[in-house]
């Protein structure tokens, strides 16, 4: 073998080596892009989920603040009921000391 063939031949393996490179490298990066593709559409869902969600928990707060609310005044409204309740019992119970004590008193 001359040299120059040597050369040639050389020459072909490394360009053969090249190429396979190249595509071992070209179907590794399409792999990797298919996962950054694939990250991209699950942060998307995520992100989509996550404000509808947002969403559904802000109404709810919204709702039992409201409620909340209501709450409050009928307790404040109960709470009314039950002095005045108090206050009415306790006059009852005077007037029926008065009506005992009268009625002992006038059978005497």
């Amino acid at each position: 073998e001359n040299p120059l063939g040597k050369v040639i031949q050389l020459m072909d393996d490394l360009a053969a080596k090249v190429t396979r490179e190249g595509e071992e490298e070209a179907k590794a990066f399409s792999k990797y892009m298919e996962w950054c593709d694939d990250a991209a559409k699950n942060a998307k869902f995520s992100i989509e989920d996550a404000t509808s969600q947002k969403a559904k928990l802000e109404a709810k707060i919204s709702e039992y603040a409201s409620d909340s609310s209501v709450a409050t005044g009928k307790v404040e409204e109960l709470g009314g009921a039950i002095a005045e309740s108090e206050g009415e019992l306790k006059d009852a119970a005077l007037v029926r000391e008065k009506e005992a004590s009268d009625f002992a008193a006038s059978e005497k």
